[in-house]
């Protein structure tokens, strides 16, 4: 029995590297996205604000291109902060639990994540699915290419968070060998007493 337990922690980790590998080089791609599109938003609302203040004419499409890209920033940079554990988070009742209790906490709060994302992965298809029609006021371009971000966006995280899911239920089991995400800044699982020691 605890043989065929370790044979099937084993295969969920795998599994769970498995993802990893894959949602690292999605995460590279949203990288350089990112990149790409702040430096879009940027050169966009210059000329903008250029066109309006020095030549004393407004371009029609600058402020709805720029928020609309601002949209997809937002869903490309998101699960880049979601991988590393960047997002605003309270983590002193996990450190104060059992192993067994903490993971299993994990895994209720990422299962509610995971549906949550799921929900928004497919309204999100539909929601771009019915606007295709829709074109933009300043620029001949389908509103389906605006809300492609959120399905885009939240099927990235879903991943992410299903590796997240898969590693912290490990731990449930055997906490030797579950996992859960880290924060990226070390400094943040220091207590105040490490800190004044040095540690």
């Amino acid at each position: 029995m605890a043989r065929e337990q370790g044979e099937a922690m084993t295969a969920l980790l795998k599994v769970a590297d498995g993802l990893d590998w894959i949602t690292d080089r999605i995460l590279e791609v949203c990288k350089y996205s990112t990149m790409v599109v702040v430096g879009m938003i940027a050169a966009i609302i210059f000329v903008g604000v250029f066109w309006r203040y020095v030549l004393g004419d407004a371009l029609a499409w600058y402020e709805e291109t720029g928020k609309y890209l601002m949209m997809w920033l937002v869903f490309l940079a998101s699960p880049i902060v979601l991988k590393r554990v960047g997002h605003v988070a309270i983590d002193n009742l996990p450190r104060i639990m059992p192993e067994r209790i903490k993971f299993l906490m994990y895994v209720v709060v990422f299962s509610g994540v995971i549906f949550l994302l799921y929900e928004m992965t497919y309204e999100g298809w539909g929601l771009a699915l019915n606007a295709w029609p829709q074109k933009w006021t300043s620029l001949p371009i389908s509103f389906f290419w605006v809300y492609l971000a959120v399905p885009v966006g939240s099927a990235i995280m879903l991943l992410v968070v299903a590796e997240q899911w898969l590693r912290a239920f490990v731990g449930i089991i055997d906490p030797e060998r579950g996992g859960l995400p880290e924060f990226e800044d070390p400094e943040m699982h220091h207590t105040d007493e490490e800190k004044l020691s040095g540690e």
